[in-house]
């Protein structure tokens, strides 16, 4: 492993908190915009389905709430979200790769056709 770069696993408290808010963002993002099929081929485990009830659950909340309360409440789901990703972080729980551009990445390496 390359010096700086660290699973969810290895991160302090502080910088896994960074890490979950940062992926919780983006997340909603794609939550919003209907692009999860990409993480629901990648999470066999549910935790896709704990975070999509609290957000169906609390439909009424404004954006900045909704955020709060995914990280809030649902960041177990999110860490082991991420350890399924395999993503890397910075020592501050920076991700080694822009979420957006994971995503483009993983989204281009799907095959393609019927």
């Amino acid at each position: 492993m390359a010096d700086g770069t660290l699973t969810i696993s290895e991160l302090t408290p502080e910088a896994q908190h960074a890490a979950v808010e940062s992926f919780a963002k983006f997340y909603l993002d794609k939550y919003q915009h209907e692009g999860l099929d990409l993480f629901a081929q990648i999470d066999t485990s549910g935790h896709i389905a704990d975070i999509n009830q609290w957000l169906v659950d609390n439909v009424n909340f404004l954006h900045d709430e909704k955020l709060q309360g995914l990280v809030q409440n649902r960041s177990d789901n999110f860490i082991a979200l991420l350890k399924v990703l395999k993503s890397t972080f910075n020592a501050n729980g920076i991700p080694d790769i822009p979420w957006q551009t994971w995503f483009d990445r993983e989204i281009a390496a799907v095959a393609q056709g019927r």
